[in-house]
């Protein structure tokens, strides 16, 4: 089973980030490829919380929340071609927070044999997420300020 594995410092508290974060709409904020993020069931966040997503290339699929423990860790999961489970750690560092994110794809039927061309792109795109959803939430943090 492959597992990418990324953390990034962020100027603003664990609850700032759990809060905005693990409400997965925030994806549009700081994922260029993300193009649709919509809540589809009723209530707060949480356990059970189901998405409708497409990033580019991809068509539709249902993301739901399978783990929800503000204000520490995250996990969601979607079907799928290729089928991901995200998940995410908080981890107070002074007055900053640690992301911890690890992204593990698991291909079905035709998608094992681009699989390796897959890896090598979405290697490079969630280091480069990692940045975007930094600026993104730092600078949520500071206009809140």
């Amino acid at each position: 089973m492959v597992v990418l594995r990324n953390s990034v410092l962020i100027r603003c508290t664990p609850e700032e980030a759990f809060d905005h974060l693990s409400d997965l709409r925030a994806e549009l904020e700081w994922n260029p490829k993300c193009q649709v993020m919509e809540k589809i069931t009723e209530g707060p966040v949480g356990k059970g919380t189901k998405y409708r997503a497409k990033w580019k290339s991809s068509p539709y699929v249902e993301v739901e929340i399978i783990h929800h423990d503000r204000p520490r860790t995250w996990t969601a999961h979607n079907g799928g071609p290729i089928e991901v489970t995200f998940s995410a750690r908080l981890e107070p560092a002074g007055q900053d927070t640690v992301l911890h994110a690890e992204f593990t794809p698991r291909p079905h039927g035709w998608f094992r044999l681009i699989f390796p061309l897959f890896l090598l792109v979405i290697r490079r795109e969630e280091k480069t997420n990692m940045i975007h959803l930094r600026t993104a939430l730092e600078r949520r943090a500071r206009n809140r300020r």
